[in-house]
């Protein structure tokens, strides 16, 4: 399993530190550079934050050929938390976690002597193993499971079959993580963390279902039901939400998992919603120090009937922002299942302009897309209880307006 070498809190603290918060470099630091270089600094980029962004850890990605040496994929970055990795055509890709302030800018130098980054990315799926299907519930006699890099569900899989670890594909990062019913029901479910270490290896091993109750690292915290539960998404059949209700096949692709981000694919062939097939697939992923997940659904025709939402509870607030042409859907209270006096806070990001409507149905608060073949998102879920994240709404509104800084004004190379 994946350790961290620093808790990713340090790390990031780190990072904000070696950035000069006047936007230049002190003599200081001018002198270190130059010693720096001479000894093993072997290639510099720029980035910056724009004036109107946020102090938001943002994960940046350049391929080796922005560095100017054969053998920068041998070093790393002194300043922030940094890995190499491949792309999809087997090119390598420099990630780096970059935290600056507003109008701030770094330079992001690749050294020989630099700390390893912190592993708390992580995704998996795993399948239950020993036993066989009898109609819709698989049977073993123990609970051995197997993680896999691909999968296609059986026809009769569905929901309570037993047969994949917590019914679908985990997530997580530092602060959060996040599973997904890869049956029909097709809705995204929390797992809070109580610390900055990978968890999911570990949830169902014990019973397979005992992550419902509040552990050591942490527990499922949202009822889901008949809704979407988190940013899953769904099509609008007059005024209900259909799920995967008619779905021809449906399948699981690991994308990558690596130290400071991963993702995974889902597929969904031959979806039927009002007499209209189209095949669809989702693209999430989540990256280290924000609790947010990213998702890019893809579609074989357009579609005008396409929502993503959070599931409606009693004793909470909901709250709308814009800023910048983004907005965010969220809600705040004790809607967790880990005591009622539990609070949980949930948060929905989109473009303003890929929306055609805002509103109720039985079961979610939900945003519907404009006609397209192509939509991204992204949800993020908060737990007071964790020691990185806002402790009550003020907090949690407070992060809310910061991301959707950070996300209008990101920050960028140059």
């Amino acid at each position: 399993m994946k350790k961290s070498t620093l808790p990713m809190s340090i790390i990031l603290a780190l990072s904000a530190a070696a950035c000069s918060p006047d936007k230049t470099p002190s003599s200081n630091q001018e002198s270190q550079e130059k010693q720096s270089s001479a000894e093993s600094v072997v290639s510099k980029v720029s980035v910056s934050n724009p004036a109107g962004g946020a102090a938001l850890p943002q994960l940046l990605r350049f391929p080796a050929s922005a560095f100017d040496d054969e053998n920068a994929v041998t070093k790393k970055v002194t300043n922030f938390p940094s890995e190499w990795t491949k792309d999809q055509q087997g090119n390598d890709v420099l990630n780096v976690l970059v935290t600056l302030d507003a109008g701030e800018k770094a330079t992001i130098a690749l050294s020989d002597s630099a700390p390893d980054a912190p592993d708390v990315a992580y995704t998996e799926l795993s399948v239950r193993q020993g036993g066989e299907w009898d109609g819709k519930e698989y049977k073993a006699e123990g609970f051995s499971f197997e993680n896999v890099d691909s999968f296609t569900a059986p026809p009769q899989l569905t929901d309570h079959s037993y047969y994949l670890r917590y019914e679908g594909p985990g997530w997580e990062n530092d602060l959060v993580g996040y599973r997904l019913y890869l049956d029909w029901r097709n809705g995204t479910d929390i797992f809070v963390k109580t610390g900055n270490e990978p968890v999911l290896h570990q949830v169902g091993q014990d019973g397979y279902d005992s992550y419902h109750d509040l552990s050591d690292w942490g527990g499922d915290v949202l009822k889901v039901g008949k809704a979407l539960g988190l940013g899953s998404f769904g099509r609008m059949e007059g005024d209900t939400v259909m799920h995967m209700q008619n779905v021809d096949e449906m399948s699981w692709a690991l994308g990558h998992d690596d130290k400071l981000s991963a993702g995974f694919t889902v597929n969904y062939d031959g979806w039927d919603v009002n007499g209209k097939k189209l095949d669809a697939s989702a693209d999430y992923e989540i990256h280290a120090g924000d609790p947010s997940t990213t998702v890019t659904v893809s579609l074989s025709g357009t579609a005008d009937d396409l929502v993503t939402g959070i599931v409606k509870h009693d004793n909470t607030q909901y709250i709308e922002l814009e800023m910048n042409g983004w907005g965010v859907i969220a809600t705040y209270g004790k809607q967790s299942l880990l005591g009622e006096d539990d609070e949980l806070g949930m948060a929905l990001f989109y473009k303003v302009d890929d929306i055609s409507r805002k509103f109720e149905a039985e079961y979610d608060y939900l945003i519907q897309f404009k006609p397209a073949t192509t939509m991204e998102y992204q949800f993020m879920a908060v737990w007071p209880s964790h020691p990185d994240s806002p402790d009550d709404e003020s907090g949690f509104t407070e992060l809310l307006k910061t991301k959707l800084k950070a996300l209008a004004s990101p920050v960028t190379a140059g």
